[in-house]
């Protein structure tokens, strides 16, 4: 299973190494707080900021994320029924594969409501048009079920930051999914190996798009009579 998962992101189980340092010294930079939590799988790392949004660093919460994982969380205050979803159409391709081949195994008619949601999702929501940058409109998939808000969402800014991210250090290969689910936006990948620079660029992505997110949803609290 997620076979060509695997082969995707190749050696991203490696070995934990200088994990740690590479959290400590990336938030101590951004002037983060880092801390060591730890559970029942071992534990992780947790990086809180001034702005409201966390990383956590762990045990992988999702199937096709293989190893450790790095997690991206923020709560926008954005409407909970509302649901986005964000990848590659390389890593929708093998998403999707995997559950077709779920549904034919088990000779299933219904969505299996075990899977994450994303991948449910990749089935079930419509696709927002992305035609306003032909990059990221031949490369990437957004889905929602509500349309007029993900449309919305993207902006002049958050446009120039996804077109920036797609050019140099989001590719086609990358184990990268960005979420929006009960006001929580959340961007998984794998947490190994970490690299400075890409944790630097990850954090920035993701800090634009939690802002704009945020934005939206205090414009529709307190609407211009």
């Amino acid at each position: 299973m997620f076979d060509a998962l695997k082969r995707m992101i190749g050696g991203s189980a490696a070995a934990n190494g200088d994990t740690d340092q590479v959290l400590a010294t990336w938030a101590k930079a951004e002037g983060h707080a880092f801390k060591r939590v730890k559970d029942k799988t071992g534990g992780g790392y947790v990086v809180e900021t001034a702005d409201g949004w966390r990383v956590e660093w762990g045990e992988s919460q999702r199937p096709y994320i293989m190893g450790k994982e790095l997690r991206f969380r923020c709560d926008t205050g954005m409407s909970p029924d509302v649901q986005m979803v964000m990848v590659s159409k390389t890593l929708a391709q093998a998403l999707e594969s995997d559950v077709f081949s779920r549904f034919t195994n088990a000779m299933q008619t219904q969505i299996d409501n075990t899977l994450p949601d994303e991948m449910r999702w990749l089935a079930m929501h419509q696709r927002v048009s992305l035609n306003a940058s032909p990059g990221l409109a031949k490369r990437f998939m957004l889905l929602s079920n509500a349309d007029a808000v993900a449309t919305a969402w993207l902006d002049e800014g958050v446009l120039s930051a996804l077109d920036d991210a797609a050019s140099v250090w989001w590719t086609d290969t990358l184990v990268l999914v960005l979420t929006l689910n009960r006001g929580i936006l959340t961007m998984r990948t794998a947490g190994q190996p970490l690299e400075p620079a890409r944790l630097k660029l990850v954090g920035q992505l993701f800090a634009r798009l939690a802002l704009r997110l945020r934005e939206q949803a205090k414009a529709a609290q307190h609407p211009k009579p």
